[in-house]
């Protein structure tokens, strides 16, 4: 197979062998194929209808890319069958284009996700008090000092101590206020709970009149379908993808 996997490959084809031309598929993606060949190899396939070798010489392509355009059999393609290299190079751009919207998206989800975690946070700490923070009409005293179950949890209680306390507070005065106003106005966008909320400005935020209400109903959508996220909470994040929307 080492010495013959190419010439049995055509006979295949043109003896109409479908059996022997698995087998040969079959050597060639266990060790054959390489860097080095996969440009001849892949010319050859599609010439013998070999569909699935095509696509595994393809694959290799796109993935090491960089190497196999240094090899000597890039060189004679480019020269013989430029309609050939300009079909692999759209189809590099369009694996790499592809990859960089998979990333970016996975991106969004994960800030989607921190964002759902910290609007449940946000209620958690309004609603029920967390550790040493929460309603002024909750004893804290005796209370365990331990990990929060909800991973935002950390992050919002210096949010909240420092917007409890900030002097200039106005939205755009201070850059951490800012933040907690985002939080509270997409929470009051989230929050069915009417006059029974606990979380502060609620009503206020659902009274004052709408802008860009579009755009913040498909923010309320996507982080309602997000997924909870359970790594390390961002505030800065969070607070950039706020300002996007």
């Amino acid at each position: 197979m080492k010495k013959f996997v190419l010439h049995l490959l055509v006979l295949s084809h043109v003896y109409d062998t479908p059996f022997i031309k698995k087998l040969c598929t079959r050597e060639l993606e266990l060790g054959l194929l390489t860097v080095e060949n996969v440009i001849d190899i892949f010319q050859l396939a599609r010439l013998c209808d070999a569909s699935r070798l095509s696509l595994m010489c393809l694959r290799l392509i796109i993935k090491d890319f960089k190497s196999v355009a240094r090899t000597e059999g890039w060189r004679v393609m480019k020269e013989a069958n430029p309609s050939l290299e300009q079909e692999l190079l759209e189809a590099v751009v369009d694996a790499d284009t592809k990859k960089q919207e998979r990333a970016r998206k996975m991106e969004e989800e994960k800030v989607y996700g921190q964002l759902r975690d910290a609007m449940e946070a946000l209620v958690h700490i309004c609603r029920d008090g967390c550790r040493t923070i929460g309603p002024h009409d909750r004893s804290f005293e005796g209370r365990q000092l331990g990990p929060c179950k909800f991973p935002a949890c950390k992050g919002l209680e210096s949010l909240v101590r420092h917007f409890a306390g900030c002097t200039i507070k106005v939205p755009g005065g201070c850059v951490h206020c800012k933040r907690m106003w985002q939080l509270l106005e997409l929470h009051s966008r989230m929050c069915n709970e009417g006059e029974t909320c606990r979380v502060p400005l609620c009503r206020h935020f659902k009274d004052k009149p709408k802008k860009d209400e579009a755009k913040w109903r498909l923010l309320v959508m996507k982080v309602m379908t997000a997924k909870r996220k359970t790594h390390v909470f961002s505030l800065a994040t969070v607070s950039a993808r706020l300002e996007e929307e």
